[in-house]
């Protein structure tokens, strides 16, 4: 029985080298490699504590407060992927203050000191449900906050996107959701039985469960292991949204080198341009691009790209009325001559024909 910590802890260590392996990684794959790589390091504790007998209580125990950081990882991961988080500091470190009540409760309990904490905790058991009923409560309470929270995000990341942008990038959203939720209800169940004093096999069955999924679903049906993943809600997502550290002189310097960039380089004649792209290039991050065109322009990556797309298409026909319509959106940048429509109507109030009949 004791094996599905070994399989927990092999498939959470490959996931975990796979994002490592990663040349271009963004935060949200930072936080869910060392996610990963917690997931592993706690159930291969656990595998050779159960099978030799020979891991030290110190690190039993410790490992034992490991839970309390899945909802703070959760909601870490969850903000930096759909873009509303570049960095962590400051108040995002509350989320760990359970964490280390836990640790001094254990320093506390078990003696002043590591020493004590090593020599007087072997009797005790290595699940937390045995250690402190403030502690279980505490923690069984607050992975339905933390499920929620993330819920909350995803729903403001929806509403500002839109359906078309939902189906791929959200069910892996939604997966890493249910998953701690499956670990969650393992837990009660546990606890709920009465079996706080017994190994919670349940919970690492759902916990293997839950790391399997995310490789399932990461190497078949999404990118988040090879390629910059989900960048339509990165690159969509208002600065209300987003922390990029950026004070207004920042904004203004960088918004007229991105100006000087667009009219010098025209990058928006690439019809495959994307907010990672022009990032690299300018040399920013993608939370400080998408801020400096909205703040700066006032609207979304895609919007301020397509305004110069029709304003270069604009001055095409300017010069030359008779330009195939067709031709024209492919040189602007547009992949389809209904984009080109739908965009060239929202931005001049005419259709492209229109338009030209009145040069």
């Amino acid at each position: 029985m004791t094996y599905i910590f070994l399989l927990a802890a092999l498939q959470a260590f490959f996931l975990a080298s796979l994002l490592a392996a990663k040349k271009q990684k963004s935060t949200a794959d930072r936080v869910l490699m060392v996610w990963l790589a917690g997931i592993g390091i706690h159930t291969a504790i656990y595998f050779f504590h159960f099978q030799t007998g020979s891991v030290a209580p110190l690190i039993l125990n410790l490992n034992a407060a490991f839970p309390f950081l899945q909802g703070p990882f959760l909601l870490a991961y969850v903000a930096a992927l759909i873009g509303m988080r570049d960095r962590f500091g400051g108040t995002d470190f509350l989320h760990l203050v359970p964490f280390a009540a836990f640790i001094a409760y254990l320093s506390l309990a078990f003696g002043a000191g590591t020493f004590g904490l090593w020599q007087t905790a072997q009797a005790k058991s290595v699940s937390i449900f045995a250690l402190a009923p403030f502690f279980t409560a505490l923690l069984l309470l607050s992975v339905p906050v933390y499920i929620g929270w993330s819920l909350v995000l995803l729903r403001k990341a929806g509403q500002v996107l839109g359906a078309p942008d939902l189906p791929s990038g959200f069910l892996w959203i939604r997966a890493c959701i249910a998953g701690l939720g499956l670990i969650w209800l393992a837990a009660m169940g546990t606890f709920a039985l009465g079996n706080a004093n017994a190994h919670p096999h349940a919970v690492f069955w759902a916990l293997t469960l839950f790391v399997y999924g995310l490789g399932y679903l990461g190497l078949t049906r999404t990118s988040i292991f090879r390629e910059p993943q989900l960048e339509a809600l990165r690159q969509s997502l208002p600065p209300k949204y987003r922390k990029s550290g950026l004070g207004p002189a920042e904004i203004g310097a960088l918004h007229r080198e991105l100006t000087a960039f667009m009219d010098a380089e025209q990058p928006f004649l690439d019809g495959e341009l994307s907010l990672q792209t022009l990032a690299d290039r300018l040399g920013f991050s993608t939370n400080q691009l998408s801020q400096v065109i909205n703040e700066g322009e006032g609207c979304g990556f895609r919007d301020f790209v397509n305004a110069h797309r029709v304003r270069e298409a604009c001055r095409r026909l300017d010069a030359d009325p008779d330009t195939p319509l067709l031709a024209l959106a492919m040189d602007c940048g547009f992949n389809s001559k209904s984009s080109f429509n739908r965009a060239f109507r929202k931005f001049t109030d005419k259709t492209p024909s229109a338009y030209a009949g009145s040069s």
